[in-house]
């Protein structure tokens, strides 16, 4: 029925213009922005999961600095820790020059003039390996490893020492710690054995120990009276083992040991909860390893004090060494597992990062083919009912000629 109070025409054809100007807009926005979602309401599902894995990314990213900066951190300690190993050998070397019974008082004197040197350089390399201002071997850092370990030892429980019996002939007993014989005697006057005190049996220990060059066992006596024997060696790869155990059996049990049983004891190693610094190398707090720096100062490798001008402070100096490398040695290897797993990491990490924005490029990024084909229709669409809406309005003029 022809109108003209209400041009119903013109009406559709604005709703259709009105819709098609939007669904141009939205492919220019797309377009100009390369982001197939340019609001909310283009994919609210997609647009959360999308803003997760951006979240993700961002922390990914950082990680993978985090990475970087601890393997530099540890490298630095590893060349720090090299430094002090081939101190280490030299002061070796040294210790081996003063034990030798080819020279005298005074040369050793001069040796121990360069090994003192020595010494306060290990503290000197300790303190002055740095990274980011901070000191990395000296204990000082929050990287530092507050481990509590504890060394090897071997309680005999016995109190009171040796007692005299009656024999015409001495007593012996013997026992090997660590690979290193032991002998105990108690002398006879002819009709009895000489008694010894708890003091007396930890002194022939010793006395026995280090005639053989072994300074990394020692034997004391505790507060009960008791016979105690210690290793220099901490942690949980500390031994102290006691083997082959002949001899009178009342001189044996003075210090706890019976003929044929084998003794055995190890160190242990508890972790602090302040040990080392968490590095963060994920996408969430949990997602952390720890790093942790052994102590390399004089005195956390043992060596304070040690002596070379005499030949008994060289022996002394020269088995101590030996742990000491072995510290260092063991130190180096932990670095290096860390920078291990570090770097492994880091790898890890670079894969996600690839992953995680190949995901969100699926969800995000515009199909710029697609959008410029669905434009393209647009456009033509607008064209279209832009016409037919200046059509429209010319009907109700054509209407009134009809009054004419």
């Amino acid at each position: 029925m022809p109108i003209i109070s209400t041009n119903i025409a013109a009406s559709v054809a604005v709703r259709y213009l009105n819709k098609n100007s939007d669904r141009l807009s939205d492919s220019i926005a797309k377009l100009s922005s390369g982001s197939r979602i340019s609001k909310a309401s283009d994919d609210p599902a997609g647009l959360a999961i999308a803003t997760g894995i951006s979240s993700d990314l961002a922390s990914l990213e950082q990680a993978s600095v985090n990475a970087s900066n601890s393997l530099a951190l540890l490298q630095t300690a590893d060349g720090g820790a090299a430094s002090i190993s081939e101190i280490l050998e030299r002061m070796k070397s040294l210790a081996s020059q003063a034990a030798s019974g080819t020279i005298g008082d005074d040369e050793r004197s001069n040796i121990q003039t360069e090994f003192a040197a020595l010494l306060e350089e290990i503290d000197s390399i300790s303190t002055g390996t740095r990274y980011n201002g901070v000191s990395l071997l000296d204990g000082s850092s929050d990287y530092s490893d507050d481990t509590v370990e504890t060394a090897a030892v071997y309680e005999s429980g016995v109190a009171g020492g040796y007692s005299a019996t009656a024999s015409a002939e001495a007593v012996t007993a013997s026992f090997k710690v660590n690979g290193t014989t032991v002998t105990l005697a108690s002398l006879s006057d002819g009709t009895n054995t000489s008694a010894m005190s708890a003091d007396d049996l930890a002194a022939a220990i010793n006395v026995s120990l280090q005639e053989q060059g072994q300074y990394t066992v020692s034997a004391s006596v505790d507060a009960s009276g008791a016979i105690v024997m210690a290793g220099v060696e901490t942690g949980e790869h500390a031994e102290l083992e006691i083997t082959d155990v002949t001899g009178d059996a009342g001189l044996l049990a003075s210090v706890g040991l019976t003929a044929g049983t084998d003794v055995r004891e190890q160190g242990s190693s508890i972790v602090a909860l302040t040990t080392g610094a968490n590095v963060v190398v994920g996408s969430e707090g949990g997602d952390t390893i720890n790093l942790s720096i052994q102590s390399l100062t004089a005195e956390a490798l043992g060596l304070s004090g040690l002596d070379l001008s005499t030949r008994s402070g060289a022996s002394k100096a020269f088995s101590l060494l030996d742990v000491a490398i072995g510290s260092v040695a063991d130190m180096r290897a932990e670095v290096g597992a860390t920078m291990s797993r570090f770097e492994f990491r880091a790898r890890q990490i670079d894969t996600s990062i690839e992953s995680l924005e190949a995901a969100e490029s699926a969800i995000m990024d515009v199909d710029i083919a697609r959008e410029m084909a669905r434009m393209s229709s647009d456009t033509v669409r607008v064209k279209a009912a832009a016409a037919a809406v200046a059509q429209a309005n010319l009907v109700p003029q054509y209407l009134l000629k009809l009054l004419q």
